[in-house]
């Protein structure tokens, strides 16, 4: 697998541990001591992928290549290309592949971002391997991300800018969710959306309130949002919310229709975690 050590991949990680399978992963960034992982770097494709069933993919590059300030994926879908070329070479019996939801969605192909994605994909499945494609849209649960990022601003500043109208909607999974369901052997691609389908106002005032915080909207458009978001990034050290996200969210790259395939609660996550959430920063 790649990413044994981030967000969404260190949940794999720790759901096939639990199985009581071998991990190995592929990593440029592994900690001092990697526990029972088997860290590869990505020199050493071949050797990393000898005799592996199951290739697990969560590599990707949020904001683009470097200096491209999300233009360009050009990076990110050469390397992805080349993991999965491996993959095929070794004789994988399944690659599960973490995307993103709407990947392929006409609104989200306007977006780099997405357009790389739906790419991605499309490799997986010219490849004729069993594969399952899990789309998240928001998680929460295993680390940075944007909840954590809307609760460290919620408790530094008494007032929130949202952009546009705030209506429109997410659908947020947490991280263990996402795990389950790469590890669940479902064929073609699946969806990983929690039980909750907050507007993007509900889910401000729901982690403010998890935080002890009142929540003070403002509705602004969206340049002065995202302009605001890179000025306080800067400060927390931290690449805030893009303008790509953003956009794309708020035309419901991020909801869909679809029943739950998660079962965490954000709404009940929230109320257990308040007391952390946002102090990462």
């Amino acid at each position: 697998m790649t990413g044994a050590f981030g967000n969404a991949g260190a949940a794999i990680a720790r759901a096939l541990a639990a199985e009581g399978r071998p991990v190995r992963t592929i990593s440029d960034h592994a900690p001092a001591d990697p526990g029972a992982i088997e860290v590869f770097g990505y020199d050493r494709l071949a050797e990393a992928f000898e005799g592996a069933g199951t290739f697990y993919n969560t590599f990707w590059m949020r904001t683009g290549d470097p200096g491209s300030h999300g233009r360009s994926y050009a990076q990110a879908l050469e390397r992805s290309n080349a993991l999965i070329d491996a993959a095929a070479a070794a004789g994988v019996h399944r690659i599960v592949h973490l995307s993103v939801a709407k990947a392929d969605h006409p609104v989200a192909m306007k977006y780099p971002y997405f357009e790389a994605k739906a790419r991605v994909e499309a490799a997986v499945k010219a490849t004729g391997i069993a594969h399952t494609i899990v789309r998240p849209s928001l998680m929460f649960g295993g680390g940075p991300g944007m909840v954590d990022q809307l609760a460290q601003v919620l408790r530094r500043l008494p007032v929130m800018g949202v952009a546009g109208n705030g209506q429109y909607r997410v659908r947020p999974v947490h991280v263990d969710d996402v795990a389950r369901l790469c590890l669940s052997g479902a064929d073609g691609t699946v969806d990983a959306v929690g039980p909750d389908r907050p507007t993007f106002d509900e889910l401000v005032r729901a982690v403010a309130a998890a935080v002890g915080r009142k929540a003070r909207i403002v509705h602004l458009p969206t340049p002065i949002v995202v302009a605001s978001g890179r000025a306080l990034g800067r400060i927390l050290r931290d690449e805030l919310l893009t303008r790509s996200e953003l956009v794309s969210t708020m035309e419901g790259v991020a909801d869909t229709d679809g029943p739950a395939t998660g079962e965490v609660s954000l709404l009940a996550w929230l109320a257990t975690h308040g007391d952390t959430l946002g102090r990462s920063g």
